[in-house]
């Protein structure tokens, strides 16, 4: 028995053990499956996360989702409109058997179906009958306010022709203000009642507004005062000199002929161009030195408009008030400041601006402006004037820089408002924007410092000496090779050529001074960024930093300065310029608000030893006292001080001439006595 009973607990235990293993067998199994399952898990959600990254799948999820929507409320507007629903008076069912509505949602409907679709308000305001009593005006019934321009409003006054709002009462609506019976009997539409800004604002919606309105009169009365003033009639065109004999004849075809806009007599007055100035100033709002290309522009813009009418009439060498009306209604009415400008600068076939467009427009500032005047016997240098001027704008407002500018770059640019500050300021060198001379000066005479041989050619060699050798070797062949150029050129056949890397011109060398002397602005940040980029990938990482900063650390090894280690130099940058991702930067790091000022440190450390050795030793006091100063930019600083620099220089340079010139004539004048003495002199007279 007891030997059974052993047995038995012998087998009992091992069938135990048994279990247990076949159960810490299963545990695993299930464990390793668990983890299994995990790990897919993971690696599925991964590969959703990277297939729902990338931005094709994104649209393409979207896209599908919104034809979906489309296509349910669709469906569901067809169903409704099949289902036709009884009045809420018939037990609110519908005509099919499906349960009836809720009386609120059937009320509704009902009245979403009476309901009429709301009126648009038309642009132009419908002319508004005024009633009149004897004695005038009727006080109770003023005339509505005038509505606002909703495109284009650049402008506080109408700009049409013959005003938007017109009030059809003999007087223009009750002008105040004298004027005679001459003004009392113009027609309603010569006068526009333009409400001030102040006043429409304080009137609520169904109320007038009780503040006195600004009465202005309309362009066409405003052109034909103007051309009243300055033109003459076809009959006293004797007293004008430089006409073409055969002028009378083609206004007899225009008076005969009583085309669109030359019907009366008054729109065959006519005003020369060296008239057309305060036109172009208080009507077209252009700057006056704009008159000679604007008053070209109209009579291209004639000539091609009777062409295309197919009008039997030749074109006309001065401009008419007819003209002016139609240029007008075609290129200044239908757009705002920034628009007429753009259009204005263009070709008439093109849609952009080229470097050659601006040209007609500095030549005539040249001429005309006080400041500059000292130029007129320099032809060449008011070439090079012009150049600089004109790549100084494409630097800043072409920011693609694809040599064309387009009216969205005009519209974000302030091209304009410098245009008009020249105009009014005598002195040029308070225009710093574009037009300064003494910013030409100084790019021109860096340039020529630079170019020894006088061919108008920057090399590789001739680079590295700017600024005392202060760029790295590696640096200057990135410019050659990727930096952004100005213009392209075009060859015999009109066919667009890459320019040449192997040199820069005056024009590339503009970009590239301007970009190394200042780079707290968004033109050098992009211009440098596509310079150490070098793979082009639009993300500046740590081995192309590395790789510039190599140089960088020989070069302040053998100048004696004390060098600061790769990995210490990137952490600080990184630190100050606070990029979004630690890994790389891209351009718009260096656009950030708070990198303004530090923005360029970065690019001084990879490629200009000079100014970084000066950045890591600089004054804080000094760099306090540079923000408070007078100047706007760090270019502007640059330009004053290495003007006055060059000033200086030129002085002495003249000081010492004429030091050289007095000894010359004292040596001269101690041997004309010796020969005198010897008594072989012929005539005294100086050969000058």
């Amino acid at each position: 028995m007891r030997k059974r009973s052993f047995q038995d607990d012998e087998a009992r235990s091992e069938n135990q053990s048994e279990e247990n293993c076949n159960t810490n067998t299963k545990q695993t199994a299930k464990q390793e499956t668990e983890k299994m399952v995990a790990s897919a898990s993971i690696k599925m959600d991964e590969l959703l996360t990277n297939w729902l990254g990338s931005d094709a799948v994104y649209e393409s999820v979207i896209r599908v989702i919104e034809n979906l929507k489309a296509e349910s409320s669709n469906s569901t507007n067809a169903n409704n409109s099949n289902v036709p629903i009884a009045s809420v008076g018939d037990a609110l069912t519908t005509v099919d058997g499906r349960p009836p509505l809720s009386p609120k949602l059937v009320m509704k409907q009902q009245q979403q179906l009476v309901k009429k679709r709301p009126e648009i308000p038309p642009f132009y305001r419908p002319k508004v009958v005024v009633e009149q009593t004897q004695d005038g005006d009727n006080p109770q019934n003023p005339p509505p306010s005038p509505p606002k321009r909703r495109i284009n409003s650049s402008f506080t006054e109408d700009q049409t022709w013959d005003g938007i709002y017109m009030a059809n009462r003999e007087g223009g609506g009750g002008i105040s203000g004298g004027g005679g019976d001459e003004i009392s009997k113009i027609t309603a539409h010569e006068y526009d009642t333009i409400a001030t800004d102040g006043a429409a604002s304080a009137a609520t919606p169904g109320q007038q507004s009780q503040q006195p309105q600004q009465q202005q009169p309309c362009i066409a009365i405003r052109a034909r005062e103007l051309f009243q003033e300055l033109g003459v009639f076809p009959s006293a065109l004797d007293s004008v000199e430089g006409l073409p004999p055969n002028l009378p004849t083609i206004l007899y075809q225009y008076e005969r002929n009583e085309s669109t806009y030359h019907k009366e007599k008054d729109d065959m007055r006519l005003v020369p161009m060296e008239r057309f100035e305060r036109i172009t100033k208080e009507l077209c709002n252009f700057p006056t030195f704009f008159h000679k290309p604007l008053y070209d522009r109209i009579l291209l813009l004639w000539e091609r408009h009777i062409n295309s009418q197919k009008i039997k009439l030749p074109p006309l060498p001065m401009v008419t008030f007819g003209m002016f009306h139609y240029f007008w209604d075609t290129e200044m009415a239908p757009y705002d400041k920034d628009e007429r400008f753009f259009r204005l600068i263009k070709q008439p076939t093109q849609e952009y601006i080229t470097r050659d467009d601006f040209f007609p427009y500095i030549k005539e500032l040249l001429s005309d402006h006080p400041g500059l005047e000292f130029l007129s016997d320099h032809a060449e240098f008011q070439d090079k004037y012009a150049v600089t001027v004109i790549t100084r704008i494409f630097y800043s407002v072409n920011l693609c820089h694809s040599g064309r500018i387009t009216v969205r770059q005009v519209r974000k640019s302030d091209l304009l408002s410098v245009f008009q500050q020249v105009d009014e300021e005598e002195d040029i060198n308070k225009v710093t924007k574009y037009f300064s001379y003494e910013h030409f000066y100084v790019l021109y005479c860096r340039f020529w410092e630079l170019d020894h041989d006088r061919d108008y050619k920057i090399t590789r060699e001739d680079l590295l000496k700017y600024g005392e050798h202060s760029l790295s070797h590696m640096i200057v062949d990135r410019i050659f090779d990727a930096a952004p150029r100005p213009f392209e050129s075009v060859d015999e056949n009109g066919n667009v050529v890459k320019p040449s890397r192997d040199y820069l011109t005056y024009e590339d060398f503009i970009f590239f001074m301007l970009s190394e002397e200042d780079k707290a602005n968004e033109y050098s940040a992009r211009y440098w960024f596509s310079c150490v980029d070098v793979d082009g990938d639009d993300k500046l990482n740590n081995m192309e930093m590395r790789s510039f900063y190599a140089v960088q650390l020989h070069r302040m090894q053998c100048m004696g300065h004390e060098v600061v280690p790769f990995e210490d130099m990137l952490c600080q940058m990184m630190d100050m310029i606070k990029p979004a991702n630690s890994d790389y930067l891209v351009v718009e790091d260096f656009l950030q608000d708070h990198c303004s000022q530090v923005a360029g440190a970065l690019y001084d450390a990879l490629f200009n030893v000079n100014k970084y050795v000066m950045f890591e030793q600089r004054d804080p006091f000094l760099e306090r006292q540079k923000r408070e100063d007078e100047f706007d930019t760090d270019w502007d600083r640059f330009a004053c001080i290495d003007y006055n620099r060059l000033a200086m220089e030129e002085e002495q340079r003249e000081e010492e001439a004429m030091e050289v010139d007095w000894v010359t004539m004292d040596e001269e004048e101690e041997d004309a006595d010796e020969y005198n003495a010897l008594g072989l002199s012929g005539s005294s007279e100086a050969p000058f």
